[in-house]
């Protein structure tokens, strides 16, 4: 099962085995390996030595060298060698938006740069296509939801795929009445710290007497074609599945417990599952329960409580928490220790509501700047609250944000560039 994706691409020692047997232009040119390429004559670089064109090519941007790869074979050769590739994204850190599609049945989703540019369009390949949706996306893979239990992971600078499993757990099938109803509301994945493997955890919801009912099952990503779930305790309360309120950072799932009530003042209580231990934590007191507790307000009132969600910053789990008056305001509340609950406020802003009319989804960024869209709008800004300005991006349409891709641009196989930003009549401007 998806042997290629769990082991190839995420194993270290094999990818460094890759390098071995493959030697970087670089080391080529300096004479420190005789390999030879088929038809590329490392002889005839031009004016420049083969090194120097190394140093040179590594000062330009990713977008300008994707396009230097049609240039000539040699330059094809050298910069899509994982050394190079490598060295320029340690001197070049870059961020780029993964955009899911709504809209479009033959598009799963969009790479995009900050300015708004696709870079790369990923379509769907699937028969029954027209059910698939980009549901998540981490470590360089995405989590695509197919038609009841359907799900894959997928490499997107590879294009790998790891089919996962669609039969369920053997105690579950044992156990649980009307099993075949469930089906899959939830995927997420993470590292296991003591053993650097990967583990998913994936939640289905049903009903049991009619009664909204969620399961909880565990598969680690060993390349066995064998591999199966495991069937685990089911969460103390239903956790909310919904995108906005599920965030993986490590080891460590977090979801949003279900809100029944304004009134309810664990109304942003939080649980997690831990994918070492298999096991579901006690639930944490949000930030924002406190302030319902010190307010004038009747804790009844949707004005208190707002609109919630939570992300992961800097590996940090943050809520952010979203108040709708004459403007909307936004605090991002950072949780600075899991067995205490401790939160603090670290960043305060405000939208004109002329602007978005209701809260915005956001997406922080690593450099204190945050993305604000409206899906349903297409409204797509980048707001930076050290100098209180907007900058214009694009128009979304009704797709969505689904996360950030920290790898390289040149990663990316048959990266394209897009003149009209995130419109759905882009035309293709280069390879």
């Amino acid at each position: 099962m998806g042997g290629c994706l769990a082991g190839r691409h995420l194993d270290p020692a094999l990818k460094q085995e890759e390098m071995q047997n493959h030697p970087s232009p670089s080391a080529v040119a300096t004479g420190a390996a005789g390999a030879e390429v088929p038809g590329v004559d490392f002889t005839q670089v031009g004016v420049l030595p083969l090194d120097m064109l190394y140093e040179v090519l590594l000062l330009l941007p990713a977008k300008t060298l994707c396009r230097f790869r049609a240039v000539c074979q040699l330059w094809r050769f050298l910069l899509s060698d994982q050394d190079f590739i490598s060295a320029h994204a340690a001197r070049h850190p870059e961020l780029l938006i993964l955009v899911g599609s709504t809209m479009d049945s033959n598009i799963l989703l969009d790479i995009m740069d900050l300015s708004g540019q696709v870079i790369k369009r990923v379509r769907k390949t699937a028969s029954d296509a027209k059910y698939e949706i980009a549901q998540s996306g981490q470590f360089d893979l995405i989590c695509v939801k197919g038609f009841h239990r359907k799900c894959r992971l997928q490499h997107l600078a590879t294009g790998a795929a790891c089919q996962l499993p669609e039969e369920l757990a053997r105690g579950h099938l044992a156990q649980v009445p009307d099993i075949e109803n469930y089906s899959v509301s939830r995927i997420a994945w993470g590292q296991v710290a003591s053993t650097g493997g990967y583990k998913v955890l994936r939640v289905l919801d049903g009903f049991c007497n009619m009664v909204p009912r969620q399961l909880c099952e565990v598969l680690t990503l060993s390349g066995s074609s064998h591999a199966r779930w495991r069937e685990k305790k089911a969460p103390p309360d239903l956790v909310d599945t919904n995108p906005q309120c599920t965030v993986a950072i490590g080891g460590i799932v977090y979801f949003f417990l279900q809100r029944k009530t304004y009134g309810d003042v664990t109304a942003d209580r939080i649980a997690s599952f831990d994918l070492e231990t298999e096991e579901w934590r006690p639930s944490i007191r949000g930030p924002v329960s406190t302030l319902v507790d010190n307010t004038p307000l009747p804790v009844t009132d949707p004005l208190v409580w707002g609109s919630l969600s939570i992300c992961a910053l800097n590996s940090c789990l943050v809520v952010v928490h979203q108040t709708f008056r004459q403007l909307i305001t936004t605090d991002l509340w950072f949780l600075i220790d899991l067995e205490k609950g401790l939160w603090v406020k670290q960043n305060s802003l405000s939208f004109s509501a002329s602007e978005f009319w209701s809260p915005p989804s956001l997406k922080p960024l690593n450099d204190g700047r945050i993305i604000a869209y409206k899906g349903k709008t297409g409204l797509f800004k980048i707001y930076d609250p050290r100098t209180n300005t907007y900058s214009e991006v694009g128009d979304l349409h009704s797709n969505y944000v689904l996360g950030l891709y920290k790898g390289n641009l040149l990663s990316l196989p048959n990266a394209v560039f897009w003149r009209e930003g995130c419109s759905n009549s882009r035309q293709r401007t280069g390879d």
